[in-house]
């Protein structure tokens, strides 16, 4: 069975946190909900970015093409044990990720981007007042 959705609703969790609810409108106006198991619903959170990377190269034939976020937020915390941190990015529309990063890919992360800063900033157009 295919649905082509219209419209997406709402979305909810079952209260013991087993199962996500997707509703939808389809292109004939019925009512449609999607039921996700857990893992599922996590298969399908770490597959969407790449179709949408997919989506746009197909679309515009550019092999360079991303699907991006806007960063609104990040977020660090340790974990016990004190062997990575948890980088959590939010977006200014509330999409938040988060990943468990060891400590020496922090450091490495760190670096570059310091690194590509200082290069940005380098090549910005002297401002004069």
């Amino acid at each position: 069975m295919e649905i082509e959705s219209s419209k997406l609703t709402t979305c909810d969790v079952a209260r013991d946190g087993e199962v996500i609810r997707l509703d939808f409108v389809d292109v004939a106006g019925n009512s449609v909900s999607l039921r996700l198991p857990f893992e599922q619903a996590g298969a399908l959170a770490m597959t969407l970015p790449g179709l949408l990377t997919r989506a746009l190269t197909a679309r515009y034939g550019d092999e360079s093409a991303r699907y991006v976020f806007p960063l609104g937020e990040w977020l660090l915390e340790g974990v016990a044990g004190g062997r990575a941190l948890i980088v959590t990015l939010k977006t200014t529309d509330r999409f938040e990720v988060s990943f468990a990063a060891p400590l020496d890919m922090c450091r490495s992360l760190a670096s570059d981007l310091s690194r590509e800063s200082a290069i940005v900033a380098a090549m910005a157009p002297a401002r004069t007042n």
